[in-house]
């Protein structure tokens, strides 16, 4: 009897499965980009690069940096937002180690 019905069920069932997979990729390709920090870190070599030449003032310098730093730490918190989905939950009260790095202050 289930074999009837997923025959029968099968022309409503295979576009659903194919909206469902477009858009699985669709969402594997927007968080690849939006946790993606190569592009930040390369601006801030060229910022310091510019910087060293003389292209740029020290103040130029000062705010286009804070606001590469921003960004990584905007990726940073999406990646660990992530993570925590992930494992299935806000688990803030674990029990873990924690690891101080200083990044991101």
């Amino acid at each position: 009897m289930f074999l009837l019905d997923d025959i029968l069920m099968l022309p409503m069932k295979l576009p659903i499965a194919g909206f469902n997979w477009i858009m699985k990729q669709i969402q594997t390709m927007a968080n690849e980009e939006l946790l993606n920090d190569q592009p930040w870190k390369e601006r801030l070599i060229e910022l310091q690069m510019m910087l060293e030449v003389g292209d740029i003032s020290e103040e130029d310098y000062s705010v286009q940096e804070a606001q590469v730093f921003q960004a990584l730490r905007e990726i940073r918190a999406r990646r660990e937002e992530l993570a925590r989905q992930q494992r299935g939950g806000d688990d803030e009260g674990d029990g873990g180690i924690g690891i101080y790095t200083g990044y991101g202050q």
